[in-house]
């Protein structure tokens, strides 16, 4: 077969072919449309699924088709096929994408290349929403027009459609869009940190690794590469790629650790200049930000501002009074010295073992832990350290209970439960005086709920309702234990 690469920014009269209609598929559809191109959309899901969508597609001049298994796209040629983040390498899908000879682009890169303003782009395994929530918060502190994409839930082909006059766009980007991603290059990139993640989709560790770090690769000469000075030994950098802007920065780090420019110590966010010498940039007790996996995030942000020459005046103000968004070890309750922390968000086990480090010094060995969902590949049994530390019991919930009772009987009491609202009742009744019932699953939601904001919502919703039923007398103390 051959592949025509003849893609270019002119789509006038041209015939892309768009996989998915999810909400990147669409807005790639739409922005294809705008530019001129005849344009199909297919997906996997039955024709009901979009019974209300299709007529209003049409009435756009797009066509969708949904699509099954068993058929074969018959269609006529295709000039592009743009890619949606779901539509994994090897699905039925893709396989359609390929048959066409047309190249492929992902939704991201798709849209980024109708986009002019210079591009920060965030990934990692753990902290990239966070980190691209306090990166826009602070370049808007700063008076800069900012506005967040990408994975964080706003395509860039919709930021191509609007047009609005930017500053900066910062993106979060994810593996699944780095798939297809050759022609992203943005001014800036991060990659805050890799830990096994989605290795069900990609494989192997090297391949999703690879993956990651393929963002710094593709950054525009004289680009800023922001990154964790242990990656280092996986990159190979291209000499003219950020050639005079390479940060490394540190977490946990002492301020003489060699190759790291900047730290997180018990100080707080450390600047270290040649000589090693370190200076204080923020100090912990000033930020709102809890544990030290955030603050490497904010030691992020700061490295970024600082390559872009914005000076810690401007935005020290709202990095001192950020806080973490929802389902991020956010505390949700506190009834009867019982205190409840909602970290959906940890859907996989290096994000768990964060919440369980940041709580679990400050409160022992009191920690009641709700876990369990869809299993993602990843290694479930690096947390069995901090499990015996800090974990007095597991609630389990999702597909995986079962072989997480077996990963970790030997370390914690284990406790099978059918729903959260179930488990939430069991760690009620467990509960005393003094104790924290942390949702924090290691685990994707999609086996029970339509995404981790939905379980956290739910367990914030159970939690209440349990509690507000009791009366004090229900709840025993450690004193009467």
């Amino acid at each position: 077969m051959t592949i025509r690469t003849d893609f270019s920014l002119d789509l006038h009269g041209r015939r892309v072919l768009v996989l998915g209609a999810g909400k990147s598929g669409l807005a790639a559809a739409r922005l294809a449309k705008a530019k001129g191109a005849e344009v199909i959309v297919l997906d996997s899901a039955p024709r009901e699924h979009f019974a209300k969508l299709i007529p209003v597609l049409e009435s756009d001049g797009i066509l969708l088709y949904p699509y099954f298994k068993e058929e074969t796209w018959t269609g006529d040629a295709i000039d592009l096929v743009v890619v949606s983040p779901g539509i994994a390498l090897g699905s039925s899908l893709d396989q359609v994408g390929r048959s066409t000879g047309a190249p492929m682009r992902g939704e991201l890169e798709f849209g980024a290349s109708y986009l002019d303003c210079p591009m920060v782009a965030v990934t990692g395994t753990n902290g990239k929403t966070t980190t691209v929530e306090l990166l826009t918060a602070c370049l808007e502190g700063a008076g800069k027009h900012v506005l967040a994409a990408g994975n964080i839930g706003l395509p860039l082909s919709q930021v191509a459609l609007d047009q609005p006059l930017l500053d900066y766009l910062v993106v979060e980007v994810s593996s699944f869009q780095m798939e297809h991603a050759d022609s992203f290059h943005p001014q800036v990139g991060v990659v805050l940190n890799v830990t096994p993640d989605h290795l069900n989709r990609h494989g192997t560790m090297e391949v999703y690794r690879n993956l990651k770090l393929q963002l710094l690769r593709q950054i525009r000469p004289g680009g800023i590469a922001v990154f964790h000075a242990p990656l280092a030994q996986f990159l190979q950098l291209d000499p003219q790629v950020a050639a005079n802007r390479l940060w490394l920065i540190g977490e946990e780090a002492k301020p003489t650790t060699p190759g790291t420019d900047w730290a997180v110590t018990s100080d707080g966010l450390i600047r270290l200049d040649q000589a090693g010498e370190g200076t204080r940039l923020f100090a912990r007790s000033s930020m709102q930000l809890i544990g030290n996996h955030n603050l490497a995030n904010a030691l992020a942000v700061v490295a970024v501002m600082t390559g872009l020459g914005i000076p810690k005046e401007q935005y020290s103000p709202v990095l001192s009074n950020f806080r973490s968004g929802p389902h991020r070890m956010e505390p949700v309750l506190q009834c009867n010295d019982i205190a409840f922390f909602d970290d959906s968000k940890a859907t996989d086990v290096d994000a768990m073992r964060q919440a369980l480090r940041t709580l679990g010094p400050s409160r022992g060995k009191k920690i009641l832990l709700i876990a369990g969902g869809l299993d993602k590949g990843c290694a479930l049994s690096e947390v069995k350290s901090e499990l015996r530390m800090y974990v007095k019991g597991v609630y389990l919930i999702g597909d995986c209970r079962q072989r997480l009772a077996e990963l970790w009987g030997s370390e914690v009491p284990c406790q099978l439960c059918d729903s959260l609202e179930e488990a939430v009742q069991a760690v009620a009744k467990a509960a005393v005086s003094g104790d924290t019932v942390l949702l924090s699953p290691a685990c994707a939601s999609m086996d029970m709920f339509r995404d981790y904001e939905e379980r956290g919502e739910r367990f914030r919703a159970a939690a209440c309702a349990v509690m507000a039923a009791a009366v004090p007398e229900d709840f025993p103390t450690n004193d009467a234990s």
